[in-house]
């Protein structure tokens, strides 16, 4: 068998020199040599583009390169490090090209260096003016552009990271980044920006991308409300959860890359560790460190001021009606319940709301949407992200004042006009979690660095349809 190739790609407004650094590291620990570790670059700030032209230039680039025939396939195996965009990018490049076809895919290791998999809080800031004068293109006929399809997919509660979460994870089979097939390690950093770069900073963050939002061991929920004859059912659907996860200490988005001048660095160490991962043996070891190293950030930067260092939890919520098309306008508020007062996962409406869950609601209401965004491009995507340390003292608090509790959500959707609108009866007050769990249905919900898709199914009616006997 030839030898291995390594592929190197960059993320947004940047390019493959930030990597040259890397790129010596890789050689110097014997992973590769200047002729098969590879940079792959695409102008990422050109307005025009897209994420499917990037995959199809990066495939027909690693043909004429030789690292893959046109048939997809090749005599050595691949590995390919990314950061941030790149693993929106790796991830779109396999399902594309190897989706019905991932035993002959030569890629044997993926290395995601703070993805941006579940956005990027920024991405919408870039698309700005302000964003255009800082990060735009200062070239003749491109003046300020900033790459607006890339930056779309990349923004929060992307409806392009929804789609590519159904193709490459909800896909109803075992996922294929796994111990056997393609062995997957996100390692992300868990420092804010220092200095001038700080005015960006956002929660849950390594500065640029969501701490939450980097890893693909997500959930979908389902909350179907569109048969006004069946009561509202949860379904629920699980991915990708054999990989390598590790969250470090004194990295942000930066300088996890930056920390490759020095071959020596824990992060250059980790990675090129992640490189000679041979077999299903060592990656569950490889699994286990990583895990130790994560449970060792969180336990060491505990207690931090402001919950810096708090693991967060994203929810992606998409709205649609009972035709799947977008509901675009729609509100969610949370509510919090003796537990006995819900009858079969529902809060009944003629029970009374007492001033302790009054209190207790408008905290909820504090945590679950304290930090909300809509989809600039497409309002029936919204993103949550909720603090889970605040969550478990807020769930300790309940219990103390009320006893056994349920949260519930109530969903309003406003009519489209006189004659078309939506039936709203059955969202009234919807368990959504119980603290006494030994009788409920419903799914688990929280987890610590994850993201949860969650998709509302309404159903809308119209009155502008009649059928008579009589002439109109």
């Amino acid at each position: 068998m030839a030898e291995n190739k390594t592929l190197i790609i960059h993320g947004w407004s940047d390019c493959s020199g930030s990597f040259k650094h890397m790129k010596e590291c890789f050689t110097e620990a014997g992973i590769g040599s200047v002729e098969t570790i590879l940079y792959a670059d695409y102008e990422s700030r050109e307005d025009n583009l897209t994420f499917n032209d990037v995959v199809d230039g990066l495939n027909r680039q690693m043909m004429k390169r030789g690292m893959i025939g046109e048939d997809g396939e090749s005599d050595s195996e691949i590995n390919i490090v990314v950061h941030s965009t790149g693993g929106l990018v790796v991830r779109h490049w396999l399902w594309r090209y190897y989706r019905d076809k991932m035993a002959s895919c030569p890629v044997k290791r993926v290395v995601m260096l703070a993805p941006a998999n579940f956005g990027s809080p920024l991405a919408h800031r870039g698309k700005s003016f302000l964003g255009r004068l800082v990060k735009g293109r200062w070239k003749v006929g491109d003046l300020l552009e900033v790459g607006r399809n890339l930056l779309n997919g990349l923004e929060l509660a992307s409806p392009y990271q929804w789609d590519l979460a159904h193709k490459d994870l909800f896909t109803g089979g075992d996922s294929y980044y796994n111990r056997n097939q393609v062995q997957l390690t996100v390692l992300t950093g868990i420092e804010d920006y220092g200095g001038i770069r700080g005015w960006v900073n956002k929660p849950g963050t390594d500065g640029t991308i969501v701490i939450a939002g980097s890893t693909l061991d997500s959930i979908k929920l389902t909350l179907d409300f569109s048969d006004p004859n069946t009561p509202h059912q949860w379904s629920e659907t699980k991915t990708a959860n054999d990989f390598c996860f590790g969250v470090l200490q004194k990295l942000d988005h930066g300088s996890i890359v930056g920390e490759f001048e020095n071959s020596e660095s824990a992060i250059s160490k980790l990675v090129v560790q992640a490189l000679r991962v041979d077999g299903p043996v060592e990656f569950k070891t490889y699994q286990d460190q990583l895990r130790a190293l994560t449970n060792q950030t969180y336990e060491l930067l505990k207690g931090a001021k402001n919950n810096q260092y708090s693991k967060f939890q994203q929810f992606i919520i998409h709205g649609v009606d009972d035709h799947g098309a977008d509901v675009d306008d729609f509100t969610i508020e949370f509510y919090v319940y003796k537990a006995e007062k819900s009858d079969q996962n529902i809060v009944a409406d003629n029970k009374y709301f007492n001033q302790k869950e009054k209190d207790l609601s408008d905290d909820i209401q504090k945590l679950m949407l304290g930090n909300i965004h809509t989809h600039g491009s497409n309002s029936s995507y919204r993103r949550l992200l909720v603090n889970l340390d605040d969550m478990s003292e807020f769930m300790v608090k309940a219990k103390e004042r009320i006893g056994e509790f349920v949260i519930s959500m109530k969903i309003y959707v406003p009519e489209i006009d006189k004659g078309i609108f939506y039936d709203t009866d059955s969202l009234q007050n919807v368990v959504i979690y119980r603290s006494d769990r030994s009788d409920s249905n419903q799914p688990s919900l929280f987890f610590g660095n994850t993201t949860t898709l969650v998709e509302l199914m309404v159903d809308r009616k119209t009155n502008y349809v009649t059928i008579s006997k009589h002439p109109k």
